[in-house]
């Protein structure tokens, strides 16, 4: 995809219309930069509503064009748009937290919520996936440090009564 045009048709040896159908294919092959940022980062508590917002913004070599067309799929037995699925899970525990399917023109934000794991300092992931192409997934890291929740401390409390 990176390579200059004579580089490119010399690796490639195909006849015009072929070698326009793959610069459309490349030029259509979607490059979205991912970003996302926790509300109330510092006052997330076990058991508590996380809220994550994720950002998206497509880049393409067409911007001309306003709507991303169906996906350049030859062989898919009709029409196919993409879609998107953002996805936020714990790797440590193989938990899936929260998970969004979208579809994705230019820009984009989604709002996910989950609930707060226990207290400490936790390790997620935001995936972003393609559910058309190959090769355009991305993980993020996202950091998460989570104090007590008021509840497991009034557990806490309703047993020191019970057991005195």
């Amino acid at each position: 995809m990176e390579l200059e045009e004579d580089v490119r048709n010399d690796c490639l040896r195909m006849d015009q219309r072929k070698l326009r159908e793959v610069i459309r294919f490349v030029n259509r092959y979607p490059s979205v930069e991912v970003g996302f940022e926790v509300a109330d980062k510092e006052s997330v508590s076990a058991g508590g509503i996380v809220n994550v917002r994720v950002q998206l913004e497509r880049e393409d070599e067409d911007e001309e064009e306003q709507e991303i067309g169906p996906v350049i799929a030859p062989y898919f037995p009709k029409k196919k748009d993409e879609g998107w699925w953002i996805v936020v899970g714990d790797p440590e525990t193989k938990t899936l937290l929260a998970i969004k399917r979208v579809t994705l023109q230019r820009k984009s934000t989604v709002k996910l919520d989950f609930v707060a794991p226990k207290a400490g300092h936790h390790t997620m992931k935001v995936y972003l996936m393609s559910d058309s192409y190959n090769g355009c997934d991305q993980e993020l890291d996202m950091d998460l440090d989570v104090a007590e929740g008021e509840s497991s401390e009034e557990e806490d409390d309703s047993m020191d009564e019970d057991e005195e």
